[in-house]
């Protein structure tokens, strides 16, 4: 495979040849901060942006999808399925390291042990389209977690800045395949050397004094350690941090009916570890109702509980809970902690 370049003038007309073919998704900008939405015009496409609110996971497991409903007509039930069906195909542009490495985890989660049929319509339906930031975000430390600021897998293509022009570099045969306009050009020495000095740039101005080195070893040590009552006061419990994760993967699921139950639909939506009611099960047992016990059980799926399963952290190294909590707490502040003899 071939690397490649693309003139920032040309980028317009890549978006455009991608329109004929996919629906485009990327980030723009909402108010104050960024989101992934439909690119309906190319300069509504903000590839320098820190981060988004939400990560990418929202594309391929929806706050909210409804997945059947039911009618009772004349003794019989009629069952429709509600399945999202997408018109076309999608491209997933302008996605952060740290995000694709989000994917990846998630693609562990629900494709070992069971195949999630709506997760993989949507994620085998979805060109990636990376891009390595420019700039360190506020709360981030993907070097710490070796998920940024470049990626070696996980995307068809895989873009970054170098001045007046775009390295973009494919990952998979689609992404070559992407790179056949003319509007391409060959990726020189020159420009090569260009991407690798961009990319160690903003790795030399990251430098996240956090050392993960064996950290799951240690929070085996410390289940019962004083230090995550610091954390439990602090707290609110809102579920920020679950929803903004781009590795958090809970969810529950809501059977909502009219009022004589001749009518209903099956949904699932986003749930959280945090709140009281997650772990609650028959006869009203709670096997995580107290508020240290949900706070830890946090911290560990992300450096002990996915290393386990996984093989690898589902911390990722994004700095969204970081970001969005009121409490201000900071997982990598935590690890960092959890470190300290």
């Amino acid at each position: 495979m071939s690397d490649k370049i693309l003139t920032k003038e040309n980028l317009p007309a890549f978006i455009e040849e991608l329109k004929g073919e996919y629906e485009v998704i990327g980030p723009k900008r909402s108010g104050d901060m960024f989101v992934f939405d439909h690119i309906d015009e190319s300069e509504e496409l903000e590839l320098d942006y820190p981060t988004t609110r939400l990560p990418p996971k929202k594309i391929f497991l929806p706050q909210r999808e409804p997945l059947y409903e039911y009618e009772k007509k004349e003794g019989d039930v009629v069952i429709r399925d509600l399945r999202e069906r997408w018109d076309k195909k999608r491209v997933l542009l302008g996605v952060h390291p740290c995000d694709i490495a989000g994917l990846l985890c998630l693609d562990k989660v629900f494709g070992l042990e069971y195949d999630d049929p709506y997760y993989w319509e949507r994620r085998n339906s979805t060109v990636i389209i990376g891009i390595t930031c420019k700039e360190p975000c506020e709360h981030g430390f993907c070097d710490a977690m070796e998920t940024g600021p470049d990626a070696a897998r996980g995307y068809d293509l895989l873009m970054t800045d170098i001045g007046g022009k775009y390295y973009l570099r494919p990952g998979s045969e689609l992404g070559e395949k992407l790179l056949k306009a003319d509007y391409f050009g060959e990726a020189t020495e020159d420009d090569t050397r260009r991407r690798d000095a961009a990319i160690e740039g903003v790795r030399r101005k990251m430098k996240t004094d956090l050392d993960i080195s064996g950290i799951e070893g240690r929070m085996k040590e410390r289940v019962d350690d004083e230090l995550w009552s610091e954390y439990t006061e602090r707290c609110v419990l809102c579920g920020a941090c679950n929803f903004v994760c781009p590795t958090c993967h809970c969810f529950t699921i809501r059977d909502e009916t009219n009022f004589t139950g001749t009518k209903g639909r099956r949904v699932r939506v986003w749930d959280a570890c945090h709140f009281k009611n997650f772990a609650l099960i028959a006869g009203g047992l709670n096997f995580r109702g107290k508020k240290d016990s949900r706070i830890k059980h946090r911290i560990y799926d992300k450096l002990y509980y996915s290393k386990e399963k996984y093989g690898e952290f589902f911390c990722v190294g994004c700095g969204r809970c970081a970001t969005f909590c009121p409490a201000e707490i900071d997982i990598k502040e935590v690890a960092r902690k959890v470190q300290e003899a």
